[in-house]
């Protein structure tokens, strides 16, 4: 089957989603220290030095949006692929109503925050006073209302464009030259969506086989040299230690195991090689615990084994 033949597939088996979340720094220009600094430096230049301070350096339920920003961020990413420039990300038929629950638990967890973090601003703020010293301005703090606006969580979604929705009069010649731009430019956000999947198993392969071959090397009592060097790379001392054994931790079968869940639907152009690799994969997994990988040396030359077959297989 040709890309081609893809792009209507395309449409029913996924959606463009585009997750936006503004969060307010708690940064100013602080444009007294910025002179002071250049005058102090004596530099003529205005654009020789950009001072910013932080509004609220220690503020607990401002660092939580914050966190919670990132790992809404991490999880979209994790489990969508990538489809344009502006942040779109294909999310598959087959998981939308799960990813639409995830997505609503986010925004409440961030709603939550929010709330936590407008309750106790003015608390905050009195704190600064005394933690900034002369830097404190209360005018650089905008008003608790001002500031709820300053705070989004927004998630849409809209159904892949094809080449065949243009529905406008420019002539047949100017028609099909656009639609064929398009179906171009789609199947060049196909392809990277395709090869996104296949880093994901590459990386997770290779990790996994990483982390076998070095337990599988280590040698109990085997030291190393280590080179102290200054700062101009002249080596001025050895540093002799033993090698620590490497640690093997249940976080790596874990994703690896999530990743074959998250391909199945993942795999929007139902590649067969894809769908093979991942089965692979998880065939060399879900039997193994992490007790007895630990332990069995014949389990760890196995799975290193297992890692290679599909390394070699696919020629990544």
């Amino acid at each position: 089957m040709s890309m081609m033949d893809k792009l209507p597939s395309i449409a029913t088996a996924a959606s463009v989603g585009y997750l936006n979340i503004s969060v307010w720094e708690g940064r100013k220009k602080d444009k007294n220290s910025e002179q002071e600094l250049k005058e102090s430096k004596g530099a003529r230049s205005n654009k020789a030095t950009s001072v910013h301070k932080h509004l609220l350096p220690e503020a607990p339920a401002l660092e939580a949006i914050k966190t919670l920003r990132g790992e809404a961020r991490t999880w979209f990413n994790r489990v969508t692929l990538p489809w344009d420039d502006n942040g779109g990300r294909l999310v598959t038929t087959a998981q939308y109503f799960e990813t639409m629950a995830d997505m609503a638990r986010y925004e409440q967890r961030f709603e939550q925050l929010v709330s936590v973090f407008l309750n106790t601003y003015a608390t905050e703020i009195s704190k600064q006073a005394f933690e900034l010293g002369a830097l404190f301005n209360r005018d650089d703090y905008p008003t608790v209302d001002e500031l709820r606006s300053k705070f989004r969580f927004a998630f849409t979604i809209n159904p892949v464009p094809m080449a065949q929705d243009f529905r406008i009069d420019i002539g047949q010649e100017a028609l099909k030259e656009l639609q064929e731009r398009m179906n171009q430019d789609t199947e060049r956000r196909i392809t990277a969506a395709v090869s996104d999947a296949w880093n994901r198993v590459k990386e997770q392969v290779e990790w996994i086989h990483t982390r076998m071959t070095a337990v599988l090397e280590y040698e109990p009592g085997k030291v190393e040299e280590v080179k102290e060097v200054d700062d101009d790379g002249n080596v001025t001392g050895l540093i002799i230690k033993k090698t620590r054994r490497p640690k093997l931790h249940e976080s790596m079968l874990d994703q690896g195991l999530e990743l074959c869940s998250l391909l199945r639907d993942l795999n929007v152009t139902n590649d067969p090689k894809l769908e093979d690799a991942r089965q692979m994969l998880e065939k060399a997994l879900v039997h193994v615990d992490m007790k007895s990988l630990k332990e069995s040396p014949e389990m760890q030359q196995a799975t290193k084994k297992a890692m290679e077959d599909i390394l070699d297989k696919f020629a990544f």
